[in-house]
């Protein structure tokens, strides 16, 4: 049986046959040895997950009793429009250049900026600005700003209602089709499909999006596209409701706010949203699932019972893998929610799944940093010397084309710390979200509501630190 993977491997083969130093998983040095077992860390970990709610509670009692929290608008003026303007401009010219450097450029997905650009600086980079700053996606987007200066063109010449035919959505779709495009198109392409890292099919992938998401945005209009079916705008969007920095609602202001403010502030998302918050945190998990000796020896058990012929075992096993790690996390999440039901008959099981899911966020954005902050900062040093020579012609456009990448950067030691520090973080994080979520719906019995929500989280906690430590370290003895 072949595992197909993502773009990440065909950068780490890359990187191996190129590079003098030995290179390991994630692009560490060398792996790690643990001074204690294994065990002792998760043992750790998920007691401070579960202790959290035992100080959070009598806390935030205390701090619900007091005054809102305080928010402190910015108004940057004419330099958020500047920023703005320069964003979208350069957002718009990358765009272009991933599609002319997929066709025109280098082959070699690490002597091309196509690659780089989109699963790297884009996906990975922007995540983390989007959760852990404030959520420039908007400003960046370049479809939305191709669409809104068409629509403006369109308006001038007389046209009243723009370029939009704003036909009906159906209203029963939701936002399913953003929860099934992260699942079914964009992360299964990253980490199933085994030519995602190839320049050409980057650019065609880039140009299908763009048919895409035009055409939803002329159909139904940009907004009601964006808000059920643009899953990177979901997305983004989801990560920039914990962040610090937030657009204010009028226009040229900025709000800063505690972490996580916006995931209860909000108004209740609807089950799809619920759905989708999983999706955020099975497939970060599935990405390092994928690697460890427990899903090759279960693909292989799968195998065995269900043959599968043999040129299509890894898109049938990986797709299969990936809706089963999302199924498997959302009904543990129900599960949950239907505890709680009982235990606080004031709401129903699908109510308290879509009430607590963006309480979920914070965890998600931790699997991100655990599991993509070294590959950021080791393989994003590769648009450095690719932005000098775009095409592979020789050049030396801005003088960096003989940079090369430190691949030492960051070694396994530094990233198993940061890593357990971030899963941990974003845990307690949730419970805390969670509980004062609680407190507002359910007063007396915020403890009470919070205890099932808080279980799932120390289980996660386990899963993601046991799925992180294989490519990570190694262990001293067989008990570990």
């Amino acid at each position: 049986m072949s595992i197909r993977c993502g773009p990440r491997a065909a950068w780490l083969v890359a990187a191996f046959c190129t590079t003098p130093a030995t290179v390991c998983a994630h692009a560490f040095g060398e792996r790690y040895d643990l001074l204690v077992p294994l065990g002792f860390f998760v043992v750790a970990a998920t007691l401070t997950v579960a202790l959290s709610l035992v100080v959070a509670a009598p806390f935030m009692r205390r701090l619900a009793s007091q005054s809102t929290a305080v928010e402190l608008t910015l108004h940057p003026g004419a330099l958020l429009t500047a920023a703005r303007v320069v964003l979208g401009l350069l957002s718009v010219v990358l765009l272009c250049l991933v599609v002319v450097a997929g066709f025109a450029g280098s082959r070699n997905p690490e002597a091309n900026p196509a690659p780089v650009l989109v699963w790297i600086v884009w996906w990975v980079g922007m995540s983390f600005v989007a959760g852990c700053v404030g959520n420039i996606w908007p400003a960046c987007d370049p479809w939305r700003i191709l669409f809104d200066a068409v629509d403006a063109i369109a308006r001038r010449l007389g046209c009243a209602n723009g370029i939009a035919l704003h036909w009906r959505y159906p209203a029963a779709l939701g936002a399913w089709p953003a929860v099934f495009l992260l699942l079914l198109l964009f992360v299964w392409l990253e980490v199933i499909y085994p030519h995602s890292a190839l320049p050409v099919q980057v650019a065609w992938l880039t140009l299908a999006w763009s048919a895409l998401t035009l055409t939803g945005m002329l159909c139904f209009g940009r907004e009601i596209w964006q808000r059920h079916a643009d899953v990177f705008h979901v997305y983004f969007s989801m990560l920039g409701r914990f962040a610090p920095v937030a657009a204010a609602p009028a226009r040229g202001e900025l709000v800063l706010r505690m972490p996580g403010r916006g995931l209860i502030t909000a108004d209740r998302d609807s089950f799809a949203m619920a759905a989708f918050v999983i999706a955020m945190l099975a497939t970060v998990l599935f990405d390092g699932l994928l690697g460890t000796q427990g899903m090759i020896m279960a693909m292989h058990a799968v195998s065995s019972w269900f043959p599968v012929p043999a040129g299509g075992q890894g898109y049938v096993l990986g797709t299969a893998g990936l809706l089963g790690v999302w199924l498997v996390f959302f009904g543990a999440y129900l599960f949950a929610c239907v505890i709680t039901s009982r235990l606080v008959p004031a709401r129903t099981a699908r109510e308290l799944a879509c009430l607590f899911a963006p309480t979920l966020v914070p965890i998600a954005i931790a699997y991100n940093v655990a599991h993509y902050f070294s590959y950021l900062a080791v393989h994003g040093q590769l648009l450095i010397p690719l932005l000098s020579d775009p095409l592979a012609r020789g050049w030396d456009l801005l003088g960096t084309a003989r940079y090369y990448p430190d691949i030492g950067l960051i070694d396994a030691r530094t990233t198993w710390h940061l890593a357990i520090g971030a899963i941990v973080a974003g845990h307690v994080v949730s419970v805390w979200l969670a509980h004062r979520l609680a407190l507002r719906e359910f007063a007396a019995r915020a403890v009470l509501a919070s205890i099932p929500l808080t279980l799932l989280m120390v289980v996660y906690t386990a899963i993601s630190l046991l799925v992180l430590a294989e490519p990570l370290v190694q262990f001293t003895n067989a008990a570990s």
